[in-house]
């Protein structure tokens, strides 16, 4: 619980503080008019997850789709949206992936960002026993056996109010459980199965490839994924921007998407290919990858009703005080 409050808190004040910095910067920058198209900016660094997540973009920097459009693209490791939001208001970051429901919380705070293409797209209709990008996974002796049974018991999550911790309540919901009775707490990505094994929490989360990789080892076993039921195709993490930068870069923009979602594209057909780029691009071993599931990812424009979606449920769990006006998450670009 201390864990809990201790992130939510760090949360708001990382908020705020990127908030007032960001007012600051967007003033002393509104004079400033949109560079012509060869003046814009041709060299980006992109915040990108190191999970199988990252795939995509980084696919789309070795298939060099990036350089058919004229650009330099780089792929920067990052932890969290959390991480990266004050990084690209530095300007360290130009473009960020971070989760669909972070996108959104920030931008509710008053953080000048906005989306500018999808990144992962929920890959599965979320049926009992399908894996996913994300998995929730128990001892394989518990007596945990749906995600009802989750009530009352200790998961161990990434972050509070983000995208994962927000659809495993839906999960538990729809599976007849009460979801304002888990006991979420906060486990980093790499610690999630090790937590697990010692008995830490009752059930955790893990991402690809280390799910796949841990249930095949017979230390865990599978209880549902991350994914929510009818909801394929949605947004879980998208590439945002800020609106200083949309504004004074928009061609450049436009070549990003162009060539992100080729990039994209060209995984969603092979998902040989995302291992391959997992192995040389994120340095995972092969066999790492022999069950991994690979995610679908964003291949077009984002569909605002699906970004209605996701806030309307954001609503319900406490991460959004109300469903926003689309014309203020997505970026203009077209």
């Amino acid at each position: 619980m201390r864990s809990l409050i201790r992130g939510t808190r760090q949360r708001r004040r990382t908020y705020a503080a990127v908030a007032a910095v960001a007012l600051t910067l967007s003033v002393s920058a509104c004079a400033e008019s949109t560079a012509s198209a060869s003046e814009q900016a041709k060299s980006l660094n992109v915040g990108s997850t190191t999970s199988l997540a990252g795939v995509g973009v980084r696919n789309a920097i070795a298939s060099g789709k990036f350089t058919d459009e004229g650009l330099t693209v780089k792929a920067t490791a990052i932890k969290s949206g959390n991480d990266a939001v004050p990084q690209l208001i530095s300007g360290d970051l130009q473009i960020a992936q971070i989760d669909t429901t972070t996108a959104m919380q920030a931008i509710e705070k008053g953080i000048p960002i906005k989306i500018v293409a999808a990144a992962g797209v929920q890959s599965t209709d979320g049926a009992d026993g399908d894996p996913s990008t994300g998995s929730v996974l128990v001892r394989p002796d518990s007596n945990i056996k749906t995600a009802a049974d989750l009530q009352g018991k200790t998961l161990g999550v990434p972050a509070i109010n983000n995208q994962i911790w927000m659809n495993i309540r839906v999960v538990v919901d729809a599976a007849g459980g009460d979801s304002s009775k888990v006991k979420f707490i906060e486990v980093p990505g790499a610690q999630a199965v090790d937590v697990l094994v010692k008995g830490d929490v009752d059930a955790t989360t893990a991402s690809e490839p280390l799910a796949s990789a841990t249930v095949a080892a017979g230390k865990a076993r599978l209880i549902h994924s991350t994914d929510i039921a009818g909801r394929k195709g949605e947004p879980s993490s998208v590439y945002v921007a800020t609106s200083d930068f949309i504004a004074q870069n928009p061609d450049s923009l436009k070549k990003f998407v162009s060539a992100v979602y080729k990039g994209q594209d060209e995984v969603n057909k092979n998902k040989e290919l995302g291992k391959k780029i997992a192995v040389d691009q994120l340095s995972y071993k092969t066999e790492q990858l022999a069950k991994a599931f690979i995610l679908d990812y964003g291949t077009k424009s984002i569909d605002p009703a699906q970004l209605n979606s996701v806030a309307k449920t954001a609503v319900k769990y406490g991460i959004l005080t109300s469903v926003p006006d689309t014309a203020t998450l997505l970026a203009n670009i077209q």
